[in-house]
Formats: structure tokens, sequence, C-alpha cells
């Protein structure tokens, strides 16, 4: 009877066994026992695939085979932390499969004893490839510009800290200089942006090629680019002549023929530049003195050079005759909205963008590309944007009334200046209780541009307007600015896409694997996705594939009249009843 017993035990004991080697050797991670030598001694069945060698082959190995030679040293530094502290020690680095294929991996070690007392490491290996790519892709999403590899705004003003910080110390002036190429939008309009595209491409290589490699080149936006001119002359006249010969030669470099794709075409550019020593003067405000100087430039005949003064920041505040125009457009009510459709993944209107037309009885029709720079620098952004605010409530009200139109939402694009105003959140509420407007309808639309600034008020103004039912989406995402950190923290409702993002995604893998990630990460968030740009039956197929949520482009409507969008929406509802 106690024989049975003992059997018994026994066969519990090897069935008990032979789940925990099963386990062992099912696990998703590689685990392995290394010696004091650095010899595997076991290894379980994951480790011996993952590094690609049979099992019986891998043991007796030293592990060091399979890290790569300029990483040894981080093995053995975390050898020397657990000696040190006997505490668990996790490390990335590269290692290579056993046909020397490379990959990303993660050790983490903990020291056991044997039975006999032999010290050894049980160390858990996983390949973390897949991860640090998608890290490299958002990084890069992050801080670069993905049309010219050049850096973005957020690194630029970086650098400018840094420089600024610098200079404080050693006393050596820096320069920075604004560039704009003259008549860029004419050749978007006549040859198309794929040719817009490869001239911003050749521009960003002469720049690069012009500077010293200490100097930072970075893409601000659309077609104008940034300069940074470090470790100048200690002599303030020195240092504009060194920042004029830099001028002259990008100018120069600037205005030779490029040849786009089957194309000769020839391109200028404008330059404006400031001079700076220490911190006496804010990022924003060094940034500002160039682009006044740029505007001097344009206005003084384009292609050349010039250097902010303080006449030039009295000029800055605008030409006072379009001024005047605006103001009289605000007070005669020549302002009108119109309404592009956003749809859902099935084809429904769940609503529009509100997009501002200056409807001038002189020039027609004006879009804002041709108002808005003006508007901000004057600071009639601020009235004008609570004017549309205002009218897009006053169509939700009305909108309200309708069985076939009351479910509509309304994007409004809010403007930076308007954002960081005070009384923003409060002005916006008082908005919608004076129209009687319904906050769930309405969409704020922010730029990530205000996430540089004070990520902290971001939160606190849109958290409190949010407590209203108000929705918020990020505009232009992946752009330029730094959001990434922050978007777990940020209280959004959705990511939109941007269309330069979406233009190319059926022949730019770069651009479509962005508009993947952007998708991934919304969703990992629990963020909605909107792409806008959509233009074909091809871009939408494949935005649907990585499962963007929701379309805005002409392949569904251009921006219609107050009218033709109610007729757009009414017949998309009559066709769903």
């Amino acid at each position: 009877m106690q024989n049975e017993e003992l059997r018994r035990v026994q066969l519990d004991v090897d069935a008990a066994r032979a789940r925990y080697f099963e386990i062992y050797d099912l696990a998703p991670v590689g685990y392995c026992t290394v010696s004091a030598l650095g010899m595997i001694v076991e290894a379980n069945l994951t480790a011996a695939n993952l590094l690609g060698v049979a099992r019986r082959a891998l043991v007796r190995q030293r592990i060091s085979r399979f890290i790569a030679k300029g990483d040894q040293d981080v093995f053995y530094r975390l050898r020397q932390r657990l000696r040190a502290s006997g505490q668990p020690q996790t490390c990335e680095l590269h290692m290579r499969h056993a046909d020397d294929t490379p990959f990303w991996g993660q050790l983490e070690a903990t020291v056991a004893h044997e039975a006999d007392g032999a010290s050894v490491l049980r160390v858990v290996i996983s390949d973390i490839s897949e991860s640090k790519t998608a890290a490299r892709e958002i990084e890069s999403l992050a801080y670069f510009d993905s049309l010219t590899n050049l850096p973005n705004r957020v690194l630029l003003l970086d650098h400018l800290k840094q420089v600024m910080s610098t200079s404080q110390r050693n006393g050596t002036f820096a320069a920075l200089l604004y560039i704009d190429l003259d008549r860029f939008k004419r050749l978007n309009d006549t040859l198309g942006h794929d040719h817009g595209d490869l001239l911003l491409q050749s521009v960003a290589q002469r720049l690069t090629a012009n500077v010293r490699e200490c100097d930072t080149v970075a893409r601000f936006g659309g077609d104008e680019f940034v300069v940074l001119l470090v470790s100048l002359s200690k002599n303030q006249k020195e240092a504009a002549i060194q920042t004029e010969v830099i001028g002259e030669k990008l100018l120069a470099a600037l205005s030779r023929p490029y040849q786009l794709a089957e194309i000769d075409h020839h391109s200028t550019a404008s330059i404006g530049a400031t001079l700076f020593r220490g911190q006496e003067i804010s990022t924003e405000a060094l940034l500002k003195q160039a682009d006044v100087a740029m505007y001097k430039t344009k206005e003084s005949g384009r292609n050349r050079f010039s250097f902010f003064d303080q006449a030039l920041q009295r000029v800055a505040v605008g030409n006072a005759s379009q001024e005047d125009c605006l103001r009289h457009a605000l007070r005669e009510n020549e302002f009108v909205l119109h309404y592009q459709p956003q749809v859902a993944g099935d084809g429904r209107v769940i609503g529009s963008e509100a997009l501002l037309r200056w409807r001038s009885p002189e020039r027609g029709i004006v879009l804002p590309a041709e108002f808005i720079p003006l508007a901000e620098r004057s600071g009639l952004i601020l009235p004008l944007g609570y004017w549309v605010l205002e009218t897009a409530c006053s169509q939700l009200a009305l909108w309200a009334r309708r069985s076939d139109l009351a479910q509509l939402t309304i994007a409004v694009n809010v403007s930076a200046r308007q954002f960081h105003e005070s009384r923003f959140a409060d002005k916006v509420l008082a908005i919608l209780a004076q129209t009687g407007a319904n906050p769930a309808l309405l969409k704020l639309e922010l730029t990530e541009s205000l996430l540089v600034d004070n990520v902290d008020e971001f939160i606190d103004k849109v958290s409190r307007m949010k407590a209203w039912g108000i929705r918020f989406s990020l505009d232009d995402f992946g752009t330029g600015y730094s959001s990434l950190s922050y978007l777990k923290r940020l209280p959004l409702d959705q990511l939109k896409i941007d269309h330069s993002f979406v233009r190319d995604v059926l022949s730019d893998s770069s651009d479509a694997a962005i508009a993947r990630t952007i998708v991934t990460l919304a969703h990992s968030v629990g963020l909605g996705v909107i792409a806008e740009g959509v233009d074909s039956e091809g871009q939408r197929a494949f935005l649907a594939s990585v499962g963007c949520d929701a379309y805005q482009g002409y392949l569904f409507s251009r921006p219609l009249a107050i009218d033709e969008f109610e007729e757009f929406a009414r017949e998309d509802f009559a066709r769903r009843r």
C-alpha cells in the first residue's frame, strides 16, 4: 500500500515536471542559464529558436557569441551591476542570430545558485526589434520632416535654445535665417504637388550642402526653411559679415536651375536674418525678427537677403491698407463659412469642417491662405476666430430643429493666438449658451503647435471644455510638433491625418508607414482617426485597410456653401432611411 502511494506521488511529480518543462519550452520569451564563465548551460526551445540554433548546439556556447561586438561591454556592465547589487538587471543591446542576422534584444538577468553552490545567471531574452523600429518611426515623426528628412520646428527650437545658452557662455554671436521660396504656390498650381515636393527636397539638399556641419537646417513648414548659424564672431559687425556671406551663398545655390522629373524649373528665395547673442529675447521673438526681415525682402523685390532692424519691427504690424480691408470686411460681414463633409467608414455623412472664405466685392471669393497670415500678424485673427465659432454654433442650433440634420457635427479650427487667450474657454462656453448649440456636436480642431509652449495649459483648458461635452481633434497630426510623448495625457477625442501624408500614401512607402503608425497610435490610446485630403478611392481604400475611422476630401465633396451642404446631407440621409 505504501509502495502504491509512493508510485502515485512519483507519477504526480513526473507529470508536474513534464508540465513545467512544456511551459518552459513554449514560453514566449527565451530562457537560459549562463555559467560564471559566460557559457550557456541550459536553454528553453524559444531561446534556441530565437538565436537560430538547435538547443543541443546552443548549450556550451558562450552567450557573447550572440551579442554584437560593439555591445559586448553592455552585457559586461550588466554582470557588474548584478554582482554589486544582487538585484535583477535589464539591458537592451544589439544581438545576432547564429547566421549573423542582427536583431535588437532585451536581456533580463538575475543571480541564482545551483545545488552545488555555483553562481549562475538566469537570463530572459526577448526580441524587441519591432518595438525599436516603431520607436524610431515615432521619434522621426516627432522631430523630423518626413518629406525632406530635415529637423522640424520642434527640433529646431530645441537647437535654438541650446545655441542661445552656449552663446551666452562663450560670447559668440549666432544668426537665424528665415528662408521662403518665391512664388512656390504658382509651381504647385501649374505643375502639381509632386513637382512642388521635388523642389522642396532639392532645396533641403542645397541648403544642407552650403552650411557647416555645426549649423542646423530645418523645414519650418510649407515652403519655409530656417537655418541656424552658430559660433560666429564675438564682434557684431564681423558676425554680420559672416552671416551675409553665407546668406548670399545660399541665395546663389537656390537660384540655380532645378531638374524636377522631366521639367527644368527656375526658382529663387527670399531670406531674412537676425543676429543674437545669449538669451536676451525669447526664441519666438527671434523667429519673428527673422520672419519680419524675410517679408521686407519680399517687398523689396525677392531673391535677396535682408537683416532685421527696429524699423522693420514697426513695419511688421502689417500693411495698414490691407489691415483696413480686413477690418472693413469684418464690419460689413463679408466673411462666409463653407462646409466640407466628413464621412464615416460606411460613407455616412457625420458632419463637416467649417472653412472660412472672404467674399470680397472687388476680388470675389478669397481663400484663407491669402488673408489669415495678415490676420495673425495684426491681431484680427481673434475677432475673426470668434465670428467663425459663433456662426458655426448658430448653424448647429438651426440644424437641431431638423431631424435629417440634427446629428451632424461641425469642426472649427482654433488659432494658437485665440487658444492662448486667458478667457478662451469662457468665451467658447458663452457662445454655446448664447446660440443654444449642443456642445457635443461642436468639435474644436487644435494644432500640434499649441503643445510646444505649455502642455499643462493645453490640458487644463481642453479638460474644462470637455466637461461640457465639447469634442477635440488634433489637426495636422504628425507634421512637426512633439505631441507624441504627451499623447496619453491629452484629453482628445480624435487625431487628424494631415493631407501631406494622405496625398502620396499609395506611392510613398514612408507616407504609408506614417499613416499606419498614426492610426495604430491613436487607437492604442482610445482616439478616433480622421484623414483629410482624401481625393481618390485608392487613398480611401488604403486608409480603411489600416483602420482609419472617418474621411474628408474631394473624393466625397469639395467645401460647399451652406445651402449646397444641407442638400448634400439631406440626400445622404434620404438614401439611408
